[in-house]
């Protein structure tokens, strides 16, 4: 059976992540970062599709930094350090990940290790 869901009404999850998707091949979560707030680094051995539907922020992989505004999609490659940073206003995207990736990453385990806050 096909499941729809609307990621801008999902119901809210731990913080600022809901777990929308969890199939054996693939993995979908909203992410949500407050006004300023920034994630930890995180690296996977998968791409990881973003698709930001609210706000503007910067995506960092690596030494490259990435505005990201309303309606931006990108592709994280795999094997890459990144993290998110939330520009002035809530920031929100869906990230999209097969369960292809290495079990020992956060990023695969709900993706934690990418929408998690730094000290």
């Amino acid at each position: 059976m096909q499941k729809i869901i609307n990621i801008k009404s999902a119901e809210p999850g731990i913080g600022m992540k809901w777990l929308l998707v969890n199939k054996a091949e693939v993995k979908a979560v909203r992410v949500q970062l407050e006004p300023h707030q920034v994630s930890e680094d995180c690296v996977v051995d998968a791409p990881v599709l973003l698709f930001v539907f609210a706000g503007k922020g910067r995506l960092i992989v690596e030494d490259e930094v990435f505005s990201l505004q309303e309606g931006d999609v990108t592709v994280v490659p795999p094997g890459k350090t990144r993290h998110l940073e939330a520009g002035e206003a809530n920031f929100q995207l869906l990230a999209v990940q097969s369960h292809q990736a290495d079990k020992s990453c956060g990023l695969c385990a709900l993706l934690e290790s990418c929408v998690s806050l730094k000290d």
